[in-house]
C-alpha cells in the first residue's frame, strides 16, 4: 500500500510526457482530433521576402496541462534582431461549427479566433497562454513572425519555447529573400464594415461613446490593414449632408492617418486602397468627397460611389442610371461601382458602370454549365470581383440564387480547407483582377455571439472574418479587434500576389501565370496543399531574385514543403545553371522542369 503513492505518481508522470509537440504550416488547419503526422518535427523553417509576414504552427498533441510558448526574437548573427510586435504568437480558439458548410464542410470544432500573447495594436498582454490540451487532442499555436522592411537578407534563427504540462525547444529559422514588397498593396480591395459594427461586438450597439467608438473602430481599421485589407468606410457615418454641407474634423482625426500612410501599422506606411463615399449618391455629396480627396493628395487611394448592390436585390435596375447621373454631376471622373456582370447591365439598358464587380461563380463558371469557360474577356482591364455564399450554396437570399453542396470554390467560410481561404488572391493574378470586395467583416456581432456562432446566409463564418476582443473575453485594458486564420490566409493571398506581381514588372509575367496556374487552375479548384504554395513562392522568388540578378536555385526547404518530401528534391533537380542570364528564353528553359513538378505536385495531392 506505501507503494501506490508513487505509483500514481508515476502514471501521472508518464501520461504528461505523453504529449507532443510539433511544427505544421500556416496553411493547414489544426482541428481537435489532428494527429503528428509520420515524420513531423518540432522544428520550423520558413521563408518570406522583407516586409512580408510569414507565419507557422506549433501544435501540441496529447494530454497536457498549463502550456505556455515563447519567442523572443530571430537573429541573423550578425547584430539584426527581429523582435517585438514583428514576432507575435496566437492562441488558435476553437468554434463549433454546427452544420458542414456547403459540399466539402465538416461540422464539428474548428479553430479560427486569433488570441494574442502580446497583441501587436495595444502591445497588451492578453489571454493566449497557459492552456489546457485534453487527452488525444490537439492544440495549436500560430507563430506570425514579419521581416521588417530593410531587413538585411539571410538566415535568421533563434528558439521557441514550449513550457508547463509539456517542455520542447522549438528551433526556428527564417530565410529573407533579397527584395522587398510593399506596405500599400497592389491588389485593391474593399471589405466592408458597418457602421457599428465594431460597438455591436463590443456592447455599444448604438455608438454612443463617442471618442471612444472612433478609436475602436481606428483599431479595427488597423488589424485589417496590417493584413493587406482595407476597410473602405473607416468612418462610422457620413461626412456630408444632402445638400453638401461638409464636417470633416473626426473624419480626419481618425481616418486619415490610413490614408496619408502614418497609422501605427506593422507595415510601415500602409495605406488604405479604396474608400467608398460615405452618404448618398447625389451630386453635392460626390463633388464634396471628391474635392476634400484631392485637397488632402489621397489620390493614390481609389475613391469611389458603392452606386448599387447586387441589383435589383438591394435597388431596381431603373434606379441606377439616375445614381450614375449624380455622380458625374459631382465628379465625372469618380469611378461608379456596382457587383454585377456586364450581360445584366446591357439587358436592362444601363451604361454608364466604371467598376464591373461580378462574383467570381460568373467569370469562369463550372463545365458543363451556361458559363463554362473563361468569361474574364467581357469585362474592362479594370474590375474587380468578389466572393459570395455562392462558394458553398446560398440560404436566404432569395432571387434564384439559393442552392447548397456547392464545391470547389474560393470561400471565406470557416469549415474549409485553408488553401481555400488563400486562394481569391492567386486567381486575381491569373485572371487579371485589379481588386477584390467583399460586403462584411462583422455580420456575426448582429446575430449573437460570434465567438460560439457565425452561421450566416448558409455558412459558418460568412461576413465575420474577426471577433470581439473584450477585455473579459481575452484580457488586457484595452478592446481590440481579434483576427480569425481566416483574415491571416487572405492576407498570405495578398502576399502572394505581390511576389507574383513583380515577376511580371520584372518581364516574368507569363512564367508567373504559368506558376499560378499549377497551384490554383481555375476559379472552381481552390484547394490546393501546403506544399504546393510554398514550392510556388519558392520558385516565385528565384524568379524575382533571378531578374534582378541575384540567383538562387529554386528549392524549397521550408516546413510547409517538409510535409511532402518530394517538393524539394524535384524543384532542385529542375534548377538548371543559369549563367546569369535573365533573358526570358533562357528563363523558360530554367524553370520548366521545377513547375512541371508544381502541376504534378498539386494534381497528386488534390485529386
Amino acid at each position: 500500500m506505501k507503494s501506490l503513492p508513487l505509483f500514481v505518481a508515476l502514471l501521472a508522470a508518464g501520461s504528461a510526457s505523453a504529449a507532443q509537440v510539433w511544427v505544421a504550416p500556416a496553411a493547414q488547419k489544426i482541428r481537435p482530433g489532428a494527429q503528428a503526422p509520420a515524420g513531423a518535427t518540432a522544428a520550423a523553417k520558413i521563408a518570406a521576402a522583407k516586409n512580408e509576414f510569414e507565419a507557422f504552427q506549433v501544435v501540441v498533441t496529447g494530454q497536457a496541462n498549463g502550456v505556455s510558448m515563447n519567442l523572443e526574437s530571430l537573429t541573423d548573427g550578425a547584430g539584426h534582431t527581429i523582435s517585438g510586435r514583428d514576432v507575435v504568437l496566437y492562441r488558435e480558439e476553437l468554434i463549433n461549427v454546427p452544420q458542414p458548410t456547403g459540399g466539402d464542410g465538416a461540422a464539428g470544432w474548428w479553430p479560427d479566433a486569433l488570441i494574442p500573447d502580446v497583441d501587436p495594436i495595444a502591445g497588451e498582454k492578453r489571454k493566449a497562454f497557459p492552456f489546457d490540451v485534453r487527452a488525444n487532442e490537439s492544440r495549436a499555436v500560430l507563430v506570425d513572425v514579419h521581416a521588417p522592411q530593410a531587413t538585411p537578407a539571410g538566415k535568421y534563427t533563434g528558439t521557441l519555447h514550449v513550457t508547463g504540462g509539456v517542455t520542447q525547444d522549438v528551433p526556428v529559422e527564417l530565410t529573407v529573400w533579397d527584395f522587398e514588397v510593399p506596405s500599400t498593396s497592389t491588389l485593391r480591395t474593399a471589405f466592408g464594415m458597418a457602421w457599428n459594427g465594431p460597438c455591436m461586438g463590443h456592447g455599444d450597439g448604438g455608438c454612443s461613446h463617442g471618442d471612444e467608438d472612433q478609436k475602436l473602430r481606428a483599431r479595427y481599421v488597423q488589424a485589417a490593414l496590417d493584413n493587406h485589407v482595407s476597410i473602405h468606410q473607416p468612418y462610422y457615418t457620413s461626412t456630408v449632408d444632402n445638400s453638401g454641407n461638409e464636417n470633416w474634423g473626426a473624419f480626419d482625426q481618425y481616418a486619415a492617418p490610413f490614408l496619408d500612410g502614418t497609422a501605427n501599422t506593422r507595415l510601415k506606411g500602409a495605406k488604405l486602397t479604396s474608400v467608398s463615399v460615405n452618404g448618398a449618391t447625389v451630386a453635392p455629396v460626390i463633388s464634396a468627397w471628391s474635392n476634400h480627396f484631392k485637397q488632402k493628395g489621397w489620390t493614390s487611394t481609389t475613391l469611389f460611389d458603392y452606386v448599387c448592390d447586387e441589383p435589383p436585390l438591394t435597388c431596381k435596375w431603373p434606379d441606377i442610371p439616375g445614381r450614375i447621373s449624380q455622380v458625374r454631376a459631382g465628379d465625372p471622373n469618380m469611378p461608379t461601382l456596382v457587383t454585377t456582370t456586364t450581360w445584366d447591365a446591357q439587358s436592362n439598358s444601363v451604361s454608364g458602370i466604371d467598376l464591373f464587380v461580378p462574383v467570381i461563380n460568373f467569370v469562369e463558371g463550372k463545365p458543363g454549365t451556361v458559363l463554362a469557360g473563361s468569361q474574364r474577356s467581357k469585362f474592362g482591364a479594370n474590375t474587380w470581383w468578389y466572393q459570395s455564399c455562392m462558394s458553398f450554396g446560398c440560404s436566404g437570399v432569395g432571387g434564384g440564387l439559393d442552392g447548397q453542396g456547392e464545391t470547389g470554390w474560393p470561400t471565406y467560410a470557416i469549415d474549409s480547407d485553408a488553401t481555400r481561404n488563400r486562394a481569391m488572391e492567386w486567381m486575381s493574378f491569373t485572371y487579371d483582377m485589379s481588386g477584390e470586395l467583399y460586403y462584411e467583416m462583422t455580420m456575426s456581432f448582429f446575430s449573437g455571439d460570434p465567438w460560439t456562432n457565425q452561421t450566416a446566409f448558409g455558412g459558418s463564418g460568412d461576413g465575420t472574418l474577426f471577433y470581439p476582443g473584450t477585455t473579459g473575453k481575452i484580457g488586457g485594458q484595452t478592446e481590440i479587434p481579434v483576427e480569425s486564420l481566416r483574415l491571416k490566409g487572405i492576407r498570405d493571398g495578398m502576399e502572394d500576389y505581390e511576389l507574383l506581381n513583380l515577376a511580371k514588372k520584372l518581364g516574368q509575367g507569363d512564367q508567373a501565370k504559368a506558376i499560378a496556374a499549377g497551384v490554383y487552375p481555375k476559379t472552381y479548384q481552390s484547394t490546393s496543399n501546403p506544399a504546393a504554395l510554398d514550392s510556388a513562392r519558392g520558385q516565385l522568388a528565384a524568379l524575382i531574385l533571378h531578374a534582378l540578378g541575384k540567383d538562387t536555385a529554386p528549392t524549397c526547404t521550408t516546413t510547409a514543403c517538409g510535409t511532402d518530401p518530394g517538393v524539394a528534391s524535384q524543384t532542385a533537380a529542375g534548377a538548371l545553371a543559369s549563367g546569369g542570364c535573365s533573358s526570358a528564353g533562357g528563363q523558360s528553359i530554367w524553370l520548366a522542369i521545377p513547375l512541371l513538378a508544381l502541376v504534378l505536385l498539386r494534381r497528386r495531392r488534390v485529386a
